[in-house]
């Protein structure tokens, strides 16, 4: 139901440990943990003898044991014990699933693994930059995946949604340039004397502020808004860099894992400031949470709607997935 040939954000690298971490990725189960030298696996979730969760077993060295009948399966997903007998059946075996590490994030490949080319795992260079501040959180919402994207690339709700935090009348009163790739959607927004919303209020101390915003969306469910300010009429003076990445894997067709993280490249060194800025986007991503389950639980396919002229980049993202082999039954539903 879902594009396989590519890299799913599955965990932030912070989220696996030693202990059995169970995560639903397009529909797949599976349970990752970390080995003895620190190498992140990744194994189908089902027993290859009864279907249980191996997630709910434990770890023996670096063998994942069942905790039904007590096989084991190394990193490989091959059982190579089974305590009833001394003969292992050559079915006995579950799937593995390519797993890479990289920008602080788990990246899972759920197609077929001579496929997995880490060249192709998507490019979020700002979540990991040395010269830049920020931190990545993890949210699960309970709506398709299609409907986060939709969220972002239409920013102008944060006028309503956002209110106390990035909330801007002026962004929705900008008509943005929207610019189409081949795989790529960029929504651009120059802003001159903008009054600054609350959250950037707290930031950078500045009233007004003249603004460039750059909403970008690629394949499968990679977004990131840049923002490049400066204090009004002073287009020579500091510039600010802000980056916000936030990131949608599907987990079904009703549910998804959010990763989102504010980065700056101005007062990088206050951690103090990282917590507060990581509270905040927390509190945005609950309020877009609050919205998309509503949205989800109301949703009916064949119900009339109405299009508005800032649809048109989630239509364009929409295209995108479907030239990659989206799903139409799948697209049919969101």
């Amino acid at each position: 139901m879902y594009i396989k040939n590519t890299w799913y954000a599955a965990a932030l690298s912070k989220e696996i440990s030693r202990e059995l971490f169970p995560r639903t990725i397009v529909n797949e189960k599976i349970v990752m943990y970390r080995t003895q030298s620190n190498q992140v696996v990744a194994l189908e979730d089902r027993c290859a003898h009864r279907q249980v969760p191996l997630s709910r077993g434990r770890l023996i060295g670096d063998e994942l044991q069942c905790w039904y009948h007590g096989l084991r399966f190394d990193c490989s997903g091959q059982c190579v014990s089974i305590p009833s007998q001394a003969t292992i059946p050559a079915a006995a075996r579950v799937r593995k699933f390519p797993a890479v590490e990289k920008f602080g994030i788990v990246w899972l490949w759920i197609g077929s693994p001579e496929q997995a080319d880490e060249l192709l795992i998507p490019d979020h260079w700002v979540c990991s930059a040395p010269d830049l501040a920020g931190e990545m959180s993890y949210c699960p919402i309970h709506c398709n995946y299609l409907f986060g994207i939709d969220n972002i690339l239409d920013i102008s709700h944060a006028a309503f949604v956002h209110e106390k935090t990035l909330g801007s009348h002026d962004v929705v009163g900008t008509t943005p340039e929207i610019i189409i790739q081949d795989d790529e959607i960029r929504v651009r927004r120059s802003i001159r004397r903008e009054k600054t919303p609350p959250m950037y209020m707290k930031m950078l101390q500045l009233d007004y502020i003249d603004r460039v915003q750059d909403v970008i969306y690629w394949p499968i469910g990679n977004t990131r808004v840049e923002t490049k300010a400066h204090a009004c009429d002073d287009p020579n003076g500091i510039a600010f860099h802000v980056y916000t990445t936030t990131i949608f894997t599907p987990a079904t067709d009703t549910s998804s894992h959010v990763f989102v993280g504010m980065h700056r490249d101005f007062d990088v060194d206050n951690q103090a400031f990282t917590e507060f800025t990581t509270k905040q986007v927390i509190a945005t991503v609950l309020e877009d949470k609050e919205v998309a389950e509503s949205l989800q639980e109301n949703w009916s396919p064949t119900a009339p709607m109405c299009d508005i002229q800032l649809d048109r980049a989630a239509f364009e993202a929409r295209r995108i997935l479907e030239k990659k082999g989206a799903n139409a039954a799948l697209r049919a539903a969101v």
